[in-house]
C-alpha cells in the first residue's frame, strides 16, 4: 500500500513529521546496542568516548529518519515554490488541528468553495508530478 500525497499533506501541515523525527531521535538516544561483554574484565585504559560522535552518526544513518526527513524537506521544498495563498489554503484543509471545513476555507480566503477544492486538487497533482515528490518512497496520488 503506498502513501498518498493527502496523508504527506496531512502529515506535514499537521506536524506529524516533525514529531515522528524527534520520537525516532529520542528512541535512537536512549536504545543502547552496546552490551558490555566483558563481565569481570577489566576496562580499556586508552579508549576515547566519543558519545556525541557516536549519537550523531547514529541519527543520521538512521533508515526511519532518513525516510521522514526526506518526507518533510520534499513538502517544505515545493511549498517554497508555489503562491502563498496557496499554500495558506493547504494548510487549512490539511491541519487537523484547525478542523476548518470547505465553506470556512472558501469565506477566509474570498474564493468559492468549489475553486479551493480545485486550487488543492491542481496542486496535489501538481505536488505528485514534480521532481519534488521523487524520493518519497511509494507515493500515489
Amino acid at each position: 500500500m503506498g502513501y498518498t500525497v493527502d496523508q504527506l499533506f496531512t502529515d506535514y501541515f499537521s506536524g506529524t513529521i516533525e514529531k515522528q523525527i524527534a520520537w525516532r531521535r529520542f528512541e535512537l538516544r536512549f536504545d543502547n546496542p552496546v552490551r558490555d561483554e566483558n563481565i569481570g574484565g577489566g576496562k580499556k585504559q586508552n579508549e576515547i568516548s566519543r558519545a556525541l560522535d557516536n549519537q550523531i552518526i547514529r541519527e543520521e544513518s538512521d533508515p526511519e529518519i532518513i525516510q521522514l526527513t526526506i518526507r518533510y524537506e520534499s513538502v517544505k521544498q515545493f511549498m517554497q515554490t508555489i503562491d502563498q495563498q496557496i499554500v495558506t489554503i493547504l494548510d487549512y484543509h490539511y491541519d487537523e488541528q484547525k478542523h476548518y471545513v470547505w465553506p470556512k476555507i472558501a469565506q477566509m480566503m474570498y474564493k468559492s468553495k468549489s475553486q479551493c477544492i480545485r486550487d488543492v486538487q491542481h496542486m496535489k497533482e501538481k505536488y505528485y508530478n514534480s521532481h519534488w515528490s521523487r524520493p518519497v518512497e511509494n507515493l500515489t496520488l
